[in-house]
Parts: C-alpha cells; structure tokens; sequence
C-alpha cells in the first residue's frame, strides 16, 4: 500500500494532513497533572498530554511526512517579522522544538488527539502561502488611514478649543 501512495503523490500533490496516529509516532508523547479545577482528581492523576517533536526531528519532517512547500511557507512565516500573529507558528520553543500541550479533558487520549488537532490545524493555517495585496486594496486602505487621521486631529482640536475657552483670560496692563 505504501508504494502505491508514493506513486500517487509523489510531485506537487501531497495526501491531506490530518491529525492520526501516523502523525504521533513521531512525538514524544509525556503525561503530567493538569490545573484548574476538579478537586483530588487534579492533584492524583497526570491526564495532561504534553507532545514533543525535538527541532533535529522537526527538520527531518521536510519531505518525509509534511509536505515541503508546507513546511517551507511555515518557517518563512515563522521567521518573517512582518507577517501577521495569526500566521506564524505558534508551538516552537526557544530551543527550536514543538511543544504542544492540553488539559481540556480528564482522559489522556482526548488530550492527545486535542493536541494534534492544534498541531495539525495550525500548519493548516501557517502553511499556507501569504496572498499578495492587489494595489487598488492598498491605495483603499491609504485613504481610509488618511481619513482617520484627519478625524483624529480635528476632534484634538475642537478638544483643545474646548478646554482653551475654559481658561481666564489675563489681562495685561
């Protein structure tokens, strides 16, 4: 079977990435005791799921079993300082690895497959290519922005009017 998907999606086509069991053998998978509410509950079973991929590892992913492209887009937006929150990868540590944790439920295996939803949905979402702005949109926005200004220092000054008229005038003799 797997030559079979070699051959299908080999080239530009890669098979849909979705949060399985395929994906977990490559992280290490570690349980600790969650926080929050729920009494002796909390404080005697480890239900929290915490899923480490080391950078080593991360790198090796390219081409292996996250597409190239993908994984290109996603470390081009991760380093990019212009590129929106939303966009960048959000589950590095400062040492390069992916850690993924949750402890939204009181069972390990929900916790675990929450976990690779996140991680799936966002390289979903930062893997994906940054549309380019047509100009009218940017020339829109410029005089949107242009607008707002002139709002702002209009209401400054009918502010500043305001307050002048307030002051006792000193006469001077």
């Amino acid at each position: 079977m797997w030559p079979r998907l070699v051959r299908m999606y080999s080239g530009a086509s890669w098979p849909p990435f979705r949060a399985d069991s395929s994906i977990l053998r490559h992280f290490t998978v570690t349980y600790a005791r969650s926080s929050g509410p729920g009494g002796q509950h909390v404080n005697r079973t480890e239900s929290k799921a915490v899923l480490r991929l080391p950078s080593k590892k991360w790198h090796e992913a390219r081409g292996k079993w996250i597409d190239p492209i993908v994984f290109d887009q996603l470390m081009k937006n991760y380093k990019d300082q212009t590129c929106p929150e939303n966009f960048r990868f959000p589950f590095f540590t400062g040492s390069g690895d992916v850690l993924i944790m949750s402890d939204t439920t009181r069972y390990r295996q929900k916790n675990v497959m929450e976990c690779l939803d996140k991680f799936v949905s966002a390289v979903q979402r930062c893997g994906s290519q940054k549309k380019e702005t047509d100009q009218a949109t940017i020339d829109r926005w410029d005089e949107l922005h242009k607008k707002e200004h002139e709002i702002r220092i209009q209401t400054k000054r009918k502010l500043k009017d305001k307050k002048n008229s307030r002051r006792k005038l000193k006469l001077d003799l």
